[in-house]
């Protein structure tokens, strides 16, 4: 079928000229919204669908997460941050050289079906796991196949050389888990885009992470950044923190976050965007502002930030009073809960941790909040005009939420209501450009016991192998 007809629906359409619409319909032609509104006509090959008492609304935007993390989910976890902040690092630099290119694909894919699973249609994949080239194609082919729409951001500079068994210097690993770019890197992210992501016009496109980052000199950024733009490649992502000291002149960093020295040599633009930068100035946000540049905040895993005197307080709140397209992302998938609503509610609580937002703050509302995963967050990856709001002419990218369990409140806004009370459990129906992934509470062709089974063996054997490397 090429047409789909959702009737009766409460729909939250994120379009600020639509509004919400209460027992209106909404139909799917092929992978685009046709029509939005009450009393819609099924096209004779339509499939209809009786939403009434459900919500209907646009899929969930994910800004930034480390999808291949889900590998070994539950082996570190933020509850426990004692062991968490000091081993994190470790267990990433252990893992990423125990896991083989099957191991790469069984992450992203599960990975990608448990963000669809829990509502998230589009992603972008910040890659950092990937140390070699047959990992990285294996890793972009698993996302792929999960059939979520956004970005594989690549990792550029990941030249991890050890392996299990080895004995190796803490130093060394550290170094080598995000060195200078090479032509190793490059020959991957050449290949990647030559034989999985040469279609403009497929809902995965490729992303680059730059090794160039503070404390890198900014003539081998601007080298760097050339050469990725030079590809046509149309994402650049970056961990940004505020360096503890400045570096010297000539070096990212020098000035604040770094923002300054990026602005003066010309390389910010409409393709970057900085994930946590929880630290940056007024006059930074507005640099990234007028460049078009992008902000994500992690706001679930940045909670304990607030302690560290160089980052402090998630900076979505006054990113996005200063203008500059503001997302949200889970980040860490070893770590945190996979469902996306519980870290929407985190991006709103974590606002009162910042002082300069507590003027603020009071004025917001659950539509607020609701834009950061979806019409704003499909801004804040560069794809505002593809998807983020039921608008006619968008991607049907789509979330039907059921509404029969006891603890999903009936009064309120729809969007009071989504963002106070829904889950992954009351996600009823998925579509990604058109395509149902999941109906009636179930994924389409997803063999959960299957996958889970592969799972946790993968785990255990790379969990093995990861502890037989030695760091002294």
């Amino acid at each position: 079928m090429t047409h789909t007809l959702i009737k009766n629906a409460s729909i939250l359409t994120r379009d600020p000229k639509l509004g919400d619409l209460h027992g209106s319909d909404l139909l799917i032609d092929g992978d685009r919204i046709a029509a939005v509104g009450p009393n819609l006509q099924a096209p004779p090959d339509a499939e209809v669908i009786d939403a009434k008492g459900m919500v209907l609304m646009p899929g969930l935007i994910d800004g930034h997460r480390h999808v291949w993390e889900i590998i070994d989910m539950g082996r570190l976890v933020k509850t426990r941050p004692a062991e968490y902040a000091p081993y994190y690092q470790q267990w990433k630099m252990r893992t990423i050289v125990s896991m083989t290119p099957e191991d790469n694909y069984l992450a992203e894919l599960i990975g990608g079906l448990q963000a669809i699973d829990s509502g998230v249609t589009t992603v972008l994949d910040y890659a950092h796991g990937q140390p070699s080239e047959d990992r990285a194609m294996a890793a972009a082919q698993g996302l792929r196949d999960s059939g979520i729409a956004g970005w594989f951001a690549f990792q550029l500079g990941v030249s991890s050389s050890y392996k299990p068994g080895d004995t190796v210097s803490l130093a060394k690993a550290d170094g080598e888990r995000i060195a200078m770019t090479n032509e190793s890197h490059w020959k991957t992210a050449e290949r990647l885009q030559n034989e999985l992501f040469s279609d403009s016009t497929a809902l995965l496109q490729l992303g680059l992470a730059p090794s160039g980052n503070n404390g890198s000199r900014i003539e081998d950024i601007r080298k760097e950044w050339t050469r990725a733009r030079g590809m046509g490649v149309k994402m650049l992502a970056a961990h940004i923190h505020k360096p503890e000291q400045p570096h010297a002149p000539g070096v990212m960093g020098h000035r604040d976050s770094g923002m300054p020295d990026l602005h003066e040599a010309g390389l910010l633009g409409p393709d970057y965007q900085a994930t946590h930068a929880n630290r940056l100035t007024s006059d930074e946000l507005k640099m990234l502002r007028d460049t078009g540049g992008m902000i994500c905040a992690t706001a679930m895993g940045e909670f304990p930030y607030v302690m560290s005197p160089s980052k402090g307080p998630s900076v979505h709140g006054r990113a996005r009073a200063a203008g500059v397209p503001t997302g949200m992302g889970i980040d860490i998938s070893l770590a945190l809960t996979g469902d996306y609503f519980e870290h929407i509610r985190a991006t709103f609580w974590s606002l009162y941790l910042d002082p300069e937002c507590r003027g603020y703050v009071g004025r917001y509302t659950s539509e607020d909040i609701l834009d950061f995963a979806t019409s704003m967050g499909a801004q804040a990856v560069r794809l505002g005009g593809v998807t983020g709001t039921l608008t006619v002419g968008k991607r049907a990218d789509l979330v039907l939420l059921s509404t029969d369990r006891i603890g999903f409140g009936m009064a309120g806004s729809l969007a009071d209501r989504v963002v106070t009370f829904a889950g992954t459990p009351d996600v009823d129906s998925v579509w990604i450009a058109g395509k149902a992934r999941k109906r009636h509470g179930k994924m389409l062709g997803v063999d959960w016991a299957n996958l889970k089974a592969r799972l946790v063996q993968a785990q255990e054997r790379v969990g093995a192998q990861a502890a037989s490397i030695r760091f002294v």
